[in-house]
């Protein structure tokens, strides 16, 4: 099994595989190099889960000790990232500018919490929408954009996930949710433009809110990544099942324009995108998994030519 998590306007791709063990391991990927085990810190288990324009990588990573870091993969050397306080931490994006956003346990608690590393060796704790500090309320930072603003979702008052945006200068903002669904922030452009999950996917703006992309047909959909021209992608039910029975679901790409594209599988009946780059002469790179004809989940890179 393999998953691409991210991909850059270069082609580079990382995500994570298993080995012949079982083990998971981070990898990164290059048409020119094929498919490369990172081995970003001591232990055995790895993520990498977005890579920058740069080449840095974000993920976490077994420590050797019992513990599990976030990490930053910077020109061949890897950074232990360290946590809010407690044995866990993870790294889920990293922007041009190298601050990195996810999320740690803290101290003398077992919830995590939505971190931001702008300055190196600072890990800064970005609260909850249940009060600032407030140890016993979740929340996850799944983007970041060059701005420093940072999504994810987090717990209200009541206990319901939401998607929040967070900047230095006006904190936690609950997005709020289409309808009652719980929702997710899963990635921020440098307009500010935010996607995610609240049973459809949706795209926020400061202009118009909270707005429902719709699905390819079926019940539900989510918006995993959204780069500088608007492009969209993501995964959405189409309405039809698989063998089991199961709904089937589909990679799609939206265009600036609204129209949804489903991206099709490896010859199976299931994929997802994870993340979109940005233009590079006029082509898109799109990075997720699919189900191959065999039911085995690869990872994918979708490459689509813009006119």
């Amino acid at each position: 099994m393999s998953q691409a998590k991210a991909v850059n306007r270069l082609g580079q791709v990382v995500g994570t595989s298993r080995d012949a063990l079982g083990r998971t391991r981070a990898f990164l990927w290059h048409e020119d190099l094929g498919i490369v085990d990172l081995k970003p810190l001591t232990g055995v288990n790895t993520s990498a889960n977005d890579i920058n324009e740069n080449g840095e990588i974000a993920g976490g990573g077994d420590t050797g000790f019992g513990d599990f870091h976030a990490y930053l993969l910077s020109e061949g050397t890897s950074f232990d990232l360290g946590t809010l306080g407690g044995n866990e931490s993870e790294a889920l994006a990293v922007n041009r500018r190298g601050h990195v956003t996810g999320h740690s346990r803290v101290a003398g608690a077992v919830v995590k919490h939505a971190f931001l590393i702008a300055d190196p060796g600072r890990m800064v704790d970005l609260g909850s929408l249940g009060g600032a500090g407030r140890a016993g309320a979740l929340s996850i930072a799944h983007d970041v954009n060059d701005e420093g603003a940072v999504v994810g979702l987090a717990e209200t008052r009541t206990g319901q996930p939401h998607a929040f945006l967070w900047t230095a200068v006006d904190g936690m903002r609950d997005l709020g949710a289409l309808g009652a669904a719980p929702s997710m922030a899963l990635g921020i452009n440098n307009r500010a433009e935010v996607v995610g999950g609240s049973g459809h996917a949706f795209l926020w703006t400061e202009k118009a809110g909270m707005v429902d992309l719709g699905t390819l047909g079926g019940r539900t959909s989510c918006a995993n990544d959204v780069n500088d021209l608007g492009c969209i992608v993501g995964v959405s039910q189409t309405g039809g099942t698989d063998a089991r029975g199961l709904p089937v679901t589909r990679a799609f790409l939206r265009m600036p324009d609204g129209s949804m594209l489903e991206l099709g599988t490896l010859g199976g009946e299931h994929s997802s995108a994870a993340a979109v780059s940005e233009a590079d002469g006029g082509v898109l790179r799109i990075a997720g998994h699919s189900h191959d004809a065999g039911a085995a989940v690869r990872a994918v890179l979708w490459t689509v030519r813009l006119e």
